[in-house]
């Protein structure tokens, strides 16, 4: 019989967090944090403050009652916050090492050093996508899954009793630019190995269409940006600093519009730092990117005389109040928006309260001030309904588990699951803290 315990992630978007148990022995997949649990607590620094002081803001999970629990391994699907963000609270207190493909590693690497305070005394190690490790009788393959970072995995562990797949963020996409396609026909072998069970994300299940490859966003942006070019105004795009994809799109359709793309903000040096130093991504050697926006004050007053020169890459598509694009519109740097520019919104609002009212606000600041907005010029790394159920039918899991969404979601999962024939015995929804046994 196999145990799959859920901590933190279900019935909520992020806090990724999943023990699967073969006996007495458990594999802990994901250590995340909840965005916008930290987002409401406006002076709330990750680094600064304890475990127990982020479990009681609901900001990690709460992993009381599983730690005395013997856990052989760690591991990373991948490197966004919502599943790596709680390592440095949560992973000392497990004798196990922590196992991830190399840019979910360094990402890993980077986020504690600038978190600041004790690393966890966990052994990093590893792993090429595609491969396959053994830990105490235990096997785990990282299946290579395209998504909106880089080097993401869907996590196949098999042991005593059966194989669960953990599949909590993926895509299906011809044409990803970057990278590798999510591997289907690894998919289609273990449909035919058999699999016990799935844990599959829902987070995008109500959007009904195939959804779009990165190449249909990288004609997006083109197109807009061509538009936005042919003005006079400064053209300002964001997007996920985590997006490598997405940023090589605007940095590349820039230089081809004959405009000098500058990149700011501290979390894109970061996250193109760790892409490049992997050779996972190829940025022209006269790219700009200035970590400090604060030291970066010649940068903006150069840009705010030769606006029809530039494209300035920024952070604040969320609209958070700390990021560059919302102190530009506050005034806050020597660089002003007029009429005539345009403002492209390279990414969706992530679909929480404080999220939307951020955006709104600076949207409209953006807006008072003369700037024309484009939004919606992105295309999800979730799959939808279509390849959602592809991917099911792919992998004919035996038991499907929705993860990784709100319960609305979690509940259109089981919709699709009864569509494909599945019975109510082997459609499970869970909840945090409460274990689900299957098999013999």
């Amino acid at each position: 019989m196999i145990e799959i315990l859920p901590i933190g992630g279900m019935n909520e978007v992020g806090k990724n967090m999943t023990a699967i148990g073969f006996g007495k022995k458990y594999i802990v997949v994901d250590m995340g944090v909840r965005l916008d649990s930290v987002l409401a607590f406006e002076d709330a620094e990750l680094g600064k403050m304890s475990r127990e002081e982020l479990i009681r803001i609901n900001a990690i999970p709460d992993d009381n009652a599983f730690r005395k629990k013997k856990v052989e391994a760690i591991v990373l699907t991948h490197g966004h916050l919502d599943h790596i963000g709680a390592i440095a609270k949560l992973a000392g207190a497990y004798n196990a090492k922590i196992y991830g493909t190399p840019f979910t590693m360094e990402l890993t690497r980077r986020m504690l050093r600038e978190e600041g305070g004790q690393r966890p005394k966990n052994e990093f190690v590893k792993v090429s996508p595609g491969s396959t490790i053994k830990v105490d009788g235990i096997t785990i393959e990282f299946i290579p899954a395209t998504h909106s970072i880089l080097q993401t995995t869907v996590i196949l562990i098999k042991g005593d009793g059966g194989s669960v797949l953990v599949a909590s963020d993926f895509k299906l996409d011809d044409e990803p630019l970057l990278g590798y396609r999510t591997d289907e026909a690894r998919l289609k072998r273990l449909g035919k190995e058999g699999l016990l069970a799935a844990l599959i994300g829902a987070i995008r299940l109500e959007e009904h269409g195939p959804t779009q490859s990165e190449a249909y966003a990288k004609g997006m942006l083109e197109e807009k940006m061509g538009e936005a070019c042919d003005g006079n105004g400064l053209v300002i795009a964001t997007t996920f600093s985590s997006h490598i994809v997405r940023l090589k799109s605007i940095v590349d359709t820039a230089f081809d519009l004959g405009r000098t793309p500058v990149l700011v903000g501290r979390s894109l040096q970061n996250y193109c730092q760790a892409a490049t130093n992997l050779n996972l991504v190829d940025f022209p050697s006269e790219l700009r990117i200035h970590g400090r926006p604060n030291s970066a004050g010649g940068m903006f007053k150069e840009v705010n005389k030769k606006r029809n020169d530039y494209v300035l890459v920024c952070t604040g598509h969320q609209g958070e109040p700390t990021s560059v694009l919302s102190k530009i519109a506050d005034g806050r740097f020597p660089l002003e928006v007029k009429r005539g520019d345009e403002v492209i919104f390279s990414a969706s609002v992530i679909p929480n309260p404080i999220n939307q009212s951020n955006r709104e606000m600076l949207e409209a600041k953006l807006a008072a001030q003369g700037a024309r907005i484009h939004r919606g010029v992105h295309v999800s790394g979730h799959a939808g309904w279509v390849d959602t159920e592809e991917f099911i039918n792919m992998i004919k899991p035996e038991h499907i588990v929705p993860c990784h969404g709100t319960p609305d979601k979690l509940a259109l999962m089981m919709n699709m699951g009864k569509d494909l024939g599945y019975s109510n015995a082997n459609l499970h929804t869970v909840a945090n803290g409460i274990s689900l046994r299957i098999g013999d």
